[in-house]
């Protein structure tokens, strides 16, 4: 074997190895519930674009003011979003809004859930998720791509 093909050899040996290592911390942040502590710096100044469970497209602006512009289908709306008890909160000025916990599914995907409706003040997230999300500057990490069914 000549050098070439040793160096060749470690090079693809290591390019296996760092994409094994990409994946492995993918899928570690696989469901992983985002800590309060986090969720304002990962949101703050940024636009996900969403699909909620039942295929509606969705995007939301979420500004550094505490301020949020949403936008599906039907038309647009705006509102305040903040962080309350570990939840992420958006309210709006024509339509209900509501608090949720937030996994992280990947590098740039979140999924929402709101709390469990039997489970009182210390309710934990409910088992279907409502809605997932993305920042739209960055290649979606979503289990599902969103598709459109016409």
């Amino acid at each position: 074997m000549s050098q070439m093909q040793r160096v060749i050899g470690r090079l693809s040996a290591s390019l296996i190895v760092a994409l094994g290592v990409g994946l492995a911390t993918q899928a570690a942040l696989a469901g992983t519930r985002v800590p309060e502590a986090e969720i304002e710096g990962l949101f703050s100044g940024v636009t996900l674009d969403g699909i909620y469970n039942n295929g509606a497209f969705f995007s939301e602006t979420y500004s550094e003011d505490g301020s949020v512009r949403y936008h599906d289908v039907d038309g647009s709306d705006s509102g305040q979003w903040s962080v309350r008890d570990g939840k992420f909160c958006t309210f709006y000025d024509s339509q209900e809004g509501a608090c949720f916990f937030v996994e992280r599914d990947g590098a740039n995907c979140f999924t929402f859930f709101v709390p469990e409706e039997t489970g009182g003040a210390n309710a934990g997230p409910a088992k279907e998720w409502t809605s997932r999300g993305w920042d739209r500057r960055k290649p979606s990490t979503c289990p599902t791509a969103p598709e459109i069914h016409l």
